[in-house]
């Protein structure tokens, strides 16, 4: 069965013109499962052409199955040496996009991966996808995979990628893309787990990187936060962000008394 079969084609039979209405319809539909192997036999050999191999990972790995996450796990050992490494570029940067996707399907496979059993090669994905997070665009969609028994089991390597991430900041070898503001939402992650690192992680990154951008993806460690150290941040944040960051913060603080 070609790509078109598998995810062109819904599983009624009529074709589609995003492969994600079929990956999305496996939520509601078991006869998904029918497509696990042949999906399974594309992405495996390697005589297909990149983005099919890729389109496979990505079902795969929504749905929770072992070789997708075994794949994604691969495609961060491999980087930008990976087969198909630049088959989707991001309008707004012109980067590679293909990690932000592999991690949104990370994100849509945590109720498969309940379901089959595979909560950990999910973990180890999400864990590998973290260990690049400060050398490739991931957009939102990775920390948004990020929950926060993940959050609790991947503490140090969020840590870690994120100050790797301060560290090319800091000396001016950032990547083409918004970096700032991705690390800045692995640290917010850390809020609801440990928020003690996460206003140390915020601290650390906003000293470098002051950019609206980044300081508004900061503030929930503030709003979530409930401790005084995280209100001291908010008040950091106001003090050298724009009227935007302020704003942000003057919203939270009316929230917190309401």
């Amino acid at each position: 069965m070609s790509i078109r079969d598998l995810l062109y084609t819904d599983f009624d039979g009529t074709a589609v013109d995003d492969p994600d209405d079929v990956i999305l319809d496996a939520l509601d539909d078991p006869r998904y499962r029918q497509r696990i192997a042949p999906l399974t036999a594309i992405l495996q050999d390697a005589s297909n052409t990149p983005y099919d191999r890729f389109l496979a990972c990505c079902a795969l790995t929504s749905w929770a199955e072992p070789a997708g996450y075994r794949a994604v796990a691969e495609a961060t050992k491999a980087g930008d040496k990976t087969v198909w490494y630049r088959e989707l570029i991001d309008r707004r940067f012109s980067v590679d996009e293909t990690f932000s996707q592999l991690a949104g399907a990370v994100r849509i496979s945590g109720d498969f991966a309940t379901d089959n059993s595979t909560e950990q090669e999910r973990a180890t994905a999400l864990v590998a996808l973290i260990g690049v997070a400060d050398q490739f665009y991931f957009d939102w969609q990775l920390a948004a995979a990020i929950d926060n028994s993940t959050a609790g089991s991947a503490r140090d390597e969020i840590a870690a990628t994120v100050r790797r991430g301060i560290a090319a900041l800091t000396q001016g070898k950032p990547p083409a893309f918004d970096l700032g503001a991705q690390l800045a939402e692995l640290a917010r992650s850390m809020t609801t787990v440990d928020e003690q690192l996460a206003v140390q992680l915020g601290y650390e990154l906003a000293r470098v990187d002051s950019s609206p951008s980044t300081l508004i993806r900061l503030t929930p460690i503030a709003s979530q936060g409930m401790s005084p150290e995280s209100r001291s941040f908010g008040t950091y944040l106001a003090t050298i962000g724009d009227e935007q960051v302020q704003a942000a913060i003057s919203q939270l603080r009316e929230d917190r008394i309401e």
